[in-house]
């Protein structure tokens, strides 16, 4: 009798167990179509719907990877390129696009970055180099001078493409960059089993993309080392103190890399990761600043 009771009680949390994990992935799967950090195109529409001006979407190819991204061109005689962190989308800057302090200035661009947005979604590119090969592209088709500004992963990929194309790039704004491969946390422990296919389904979509990037990312810094020394252009890092995201000494580490690029490091007491938005006036005002220096000379 006792055995009996046993039994179905052992047959009981089997079914429990199963149950809940079927759960958990059911609503991994609803939680994945919620989450995606990015505007839908209805969102985006009501967004400009009373503005005087509205971005345009545009797409290109390359290497058989579509990649697109959101342009508002007044026919300035300069662009401003924003690239996002991760997860992320060409929407994390769109309150730029309604600044006419910057579209009466340049050109205004925002990628979807490979394997977010509409970017091949789901397709991640962990290469730093081929990232960015595949947003070139979009500095051949506007103006110079071209600023690119990079939040969080975006950081690195600016910093790249102005090693790998300088002659595209005449300055580059980093804020609460990714740099240091000896900074990077150490998450392999929960990264890598991220990857499993039963463990995978369990995250939604956008954090699985996101984690192809970021387990490969200390390998990638380690390949820009010697790259540095190639960055000859102006370039200012902005990085909050209490980022707990990005490690604080991401700063000193731009200065001690950026050893032939005139350069400012600018150090936030108290302030956070969420740099594009807690201090959206400081990065226009700097944007602006480097336009202007770059222009005059200033800061050659």
């Amino acid at each position: 009798m006792a055995m009996k009771k046993r039994s179905k009680w052992f047959k009981r949390v089997r079914i429990g167990c199963l149950s809940s994990v079927v759960l958990i992935i059911v609503l991994s799967q609803v939680v994945s179509g919620c989450i995606s950090f990015s505007k839908s195109d209805k969102e985006v529409a009501k967004f400009f719907e009373d503005q005087p001006v509205k971005p345009v979407s545009e797409f290109y190819t390359v290497d058989d990877y579509k990649m697109h991204y959101e342009v508002l061109d007044l026919n300035q005689p300069a662009t401003f390129v924003f690239i996002h962190g991760t997860p992320g989308s060409w929407d994390a800057f769109i309150d730029y696009f309604v600044d006419s302090t910057l579209y009466n200035k340049a050109v205004i661009i925002s990628p979807d970055r490979p394997g977010f947005g509409k970017s091949s979604y789901g397709k991640p590119v962990a290469s730093l180099e081929t990232q960015a090969k595949y947003l070139a592209p979009i500095l051949e088709k506007y103006p110079a001078p071209r600023i690119l500004i990079g939040h969080s992963l975006g950081g690195p990929i600016v910093a790249r493409m102005a090693m790998d194309f300088p002659e595209l790039v005449d300055g580059i704004i980093m804020l609460a960059p990714a740099l240091s491969a000896e900074l990077e946390p150490h998450e392999d422990w929960f990264r890598v089993p991220m990857r499993l296919p039963i463990i995978e389904g369990i995250f939604p979509k956008i954090f699985r993309i996101s984690n192809e990037e970021l387990i490969f990312l200390r390998e990638e810094l380690d390949l820009m080392m010697p790259l540095w020394k190639s960055i000859t252009i102006p370039s200012v890092v902005i990085q909050g103190e209490a980022d707990d995201l990005v490690h604080p000494g991401n700063g000193p580490f731009a200065d001690s890399v950026l050893v032939n690029a005139p350069h400012k490091i600018i150090m936030l007491p108290n302030q956070n990761h969420f740099l594009p938005w807690n201090e959206s006036d400081l990065v226009k005002k700097t944007i602006l600043e480097m336009l202007e220096g770059i222009k005059s000379g200033a800061w050659s």
